[in-house]
C-alpha cells in the first residue's frame, strides 16, 4: 500500500531509520548557525546546507578522531600552499630565516647539500655561480652561503669599493662568472667591517679552490658554458677575477704569479680580433693584470710574467699612456735586479728568511746609478701628468700621487733589505739615508689623506714605510709627528 509519490513503505526498518535520523540531530555547522539540520535521506553523507557550502558535514566527532574528512581536499591543499608562499615572501622581505624548510614547491639553493642549509634561494645567475663554487670548496662551513651573507657582500663590494687604477669606470656584470664571484666576495670579506672579516679565510679558501678548477681539464669552472655567457665574456669576467683577486694576495702568496700566469694564458686565448663601442675593455684589463704582475714581483725580485710590449695588436697600449710608462720603467728597472736571489722586502716580513750569501748580497755602481735614474725617472713621470691635466680631477690626481709615492719607495728600498733594514748600517750614506726616509714619511702621510687605498702591495708598502720611520724615531731622527702618522 502506498500514500502518495512521497510516501515509504510502512515495513519494520522504518522505525530504526527514523531513531538514527533523530540520534544524529544537527551536524557542528548547522549547530553553530542554529540552524535546522536537513538530511534528504539516510544515503546521503551530508545535510543540505553542508552540500551546498561544501563543507565537510561532522555529527558529534569522536575525540580521537583522525583529521575530519574534507570534500576538497584539493582546493584546501593550494589555499595553505599559496599562503605559505606568500608567508614565505614576508620571512624573506624581513630576512626571518624559518627553522625548518617550508615544502610547499620552491626548491632551495643548496637543497639536498647540507641538512642545514639556510633558507631557499631564488633561481638566478648569482645564485647559479654560487652552487659551481660550493661544489668545488665542499669543505668550508655551510653557514658561509646563507643568502644574507652572499647579498651583503655582492652588494657592500658595488657600493663601497672604488674604481680599478688601470680601469676606473665601475664594471657591472648582470650574470657574473664564479671566479670573479668568488674574487668579489673574498675582497668584500677581507675588506669589510669586523663582523664578515671573520669569515674572510673561508672565502680565500673558495678562491684558491675555484681558480684551482682552471688547471683541470673539463671542470665545471674551467669551462665557459655558452648557454648563459659567450666565451668571450666568461674569458673577460675569469681573467678580471684573477687580476681583483691578485690585488688582494700580491705579496703574501708566491702562487699569485701562477695565478697571473694563468690569467694571461686566458687573455691571449679569447681575446677577440677585433673590438667596438659594445666589446668589454681588454686592452685596459691587460695593462691591469700587467700592473699586478709587476707589483708581485717588485716584492720578490723576481722575473715579471707580462712582457711589457702585448703580443696582440688590440692590447698594445698607447705609448703616451700614464700607465703604460709607468709599466715601462718599473718592468726595465726590476730586470735588472731580478735572478741574482737579492733579498727583498717581504725577506724581512718572513718568519724564516732565506740566507744569502757571497756576492748575491753585493751592489755594484751600476746599480746605485740606476736607482738614482730610477728614481729620477718617476719624478719626470709625476711633473710630466701634473702638466698635461687641463682640469682638475681629484680621482686621478689621487691615484697617480698614489703610485709615484709608493713605487718611488720601492726603488729607494732595493738595498735596504740587504743591509738587514738597518737605517744606521755602515754601507748607507746620510743622503740615502735621508731621502728613504723622506720617502717613507711621505707614504704615511699618503695613507693618512686616501681612504680609498685596499690593495694588498700599496698596504705592503705602507707597513714597510712605518717600519724604516719607527726605526728612524728610535734613533732620534723623525718629525715630531712621526708616530700620530703611523697609528
Amino acid at each position: 500500500m502506498t500514500f502518495g509519490e512521497d510516501s515509504r513503505p510502512l515495513d519494520r526498518d522504518a522505525p530504526d531509520e527514523a531513531s538514527a535520523l533523530k540520534a544524529r540531530k544537527a551536524c557542528i555547522n548547522c549547530r553553530k548557525q542554529k540552524m535546522k539540520c536537513v538530511l534528504q535521506g539516510s544515503n546521503e553523507a551530508a545535510c543540505r546546507r553542508c552540500r551546498r557550502a561544501g563543507l565537510p558535514c561532522v555529527f558529534v566527532p569522536r575525540a580521537n578522531a583522525a583529521q575530519l574528512p574534507s570534500l576538497s581536499g584539493t582546493l584546501d591543499l593550494d589555499f595553505k600552499n599559496n599562503v605559505l608562499s606568500r608567508l614565505k615572501v614576508v620571512e624573506e622581505r624581513l630576512s626571518i630565516v624559518a627553522d625548518g624548510d617550508m615544502d610547499f614547491g620552491a626548491v632551495g639553493m643548496f637543497s639536498g647539500v647540507s641538512e642545514q642549509s639556510p633558507e631557499p634561494v631564488p633561481d638566478g645567475p648569482l645564485w647559479n655561480a654560487i652552487v659551481l663554487l660550493q661544489r668545488c670548496s665542499p669543505a668550508v662551513p655551510p653557514s658561509i652561503w646563507q643568502r644574507d651573507i652572499i647579498e651583503s657582500l655582492w652588494s657592500s663590494f658595488h657600493d663601497r669599493m672604488p674604481g680599478l687604477h688601470f680601469m676606473p669606470d665601475k664594471q657591472t656584470f648582470s650574470t657574473p662568472q664564479p671566479i670573479l664571484l668568488a674574487s668579489i666576495l673574498y675582497c668584500s670579506s677581507s675588506r669589510g667591517p669586523p663582523d664578515v672579516l671573520e669569515i674572510a679565510p673561508q672565502f680565500f679558501t673558495v678562491l684558491c679552490n675555484a681558480i684551482a678548477q682552471l688547471s683541470i681539464p673539463s671542470s665545471e669552472i674551467g669551462t665557459p658554458r655558452e648557454s648563459t655567457v659567450s666565451q668571450e665574456e666568461w674569458a673577460f669576467q675569469t681573467v678580471l677575477g684573477i687580476v681583483l683577486a691578485g690585488l688582494l694576495t700580491e705579496g703574501n702568496i708566491k702562487e699569485t704569479g701562477n695565478w697571473i700566469a694563468i690569467g694571461y694564458r686566458l687573455m691571449l686565448d679569447y681575446c677577440p680580433a677585433h673590438v667596438d663601442d659594445t666589446s668589454r675593455e681588454w686592452r685596459k684589463l691587460f695593462s691591469g693584470i700587467q700592473i699586478v704582475d709587476l707589483e708581485h714581483s717588485s716584492i720578490y725580485l723576481s722575473c715579471p710574467v707580462i712582457p711589457i710590449e702585448a703580443p696582440l695588436p688590440i692590447l698594445r697600449m698607447s705609448p703616451l699612456d700614464q700607465l703604460y710608462k709607468l709599466s715601462r720603467m718599473m718592468h726595465t728597472g726590476l730586470s735588472h735586479f731580478t735572478g741574482r736571489r737579492l733579498p727583498t722586502i717581504w725577506s724581512c716580513f718572513q718568519e724564516s728568511s732565506l740566507s744569502y750569501h757571497g756576492s748575491a748580497t753585493s751592489f755594484t755602481a751600476i746599480d746605485g746609478i740606476l736607482i738614482k735614474d730610477w728614481a729620477k725617472q718617476l719624478d719626470d713621470w709625476l711633473q710630466e701628468f701634473k702638466g698635461k691635466m687641463t682640469e682638475p680631477d681629484d680621482q686621478s690626481s689621487k691615484l697617480v700621487l698614489r703610485q709615484y709615492v709608493l713605487h718611488r719607495l720601492l726603488v729607494l728600498s732595493i738595498y735596504h733589505p740587504a743591509r738587514s733594514g738597518n737605517l744606521w748600517a755602515h754601507s748607507i750614506t746620510s743622503n740615502e739615508q735621508e731621502e728613504l726616509l723622506l720617502s717613507a714619511r711621505a707614504t704615511l702621510k699618503l695613507h693618512q689623506h686616501d681612504d680609498s687605498i685596499w690593495a694588498n702591495w700599496d698596504l705592503i708598502m705602507i707597513t714597510w714605510a712605518a717600519l724604516i720611520v719607527l726605526q728612524g724615531l728610535q734613533g732620534g731622527v723623525g718629525e715630531i709627528d712621526g708616530c700620530t702618522s703611523i697609528y
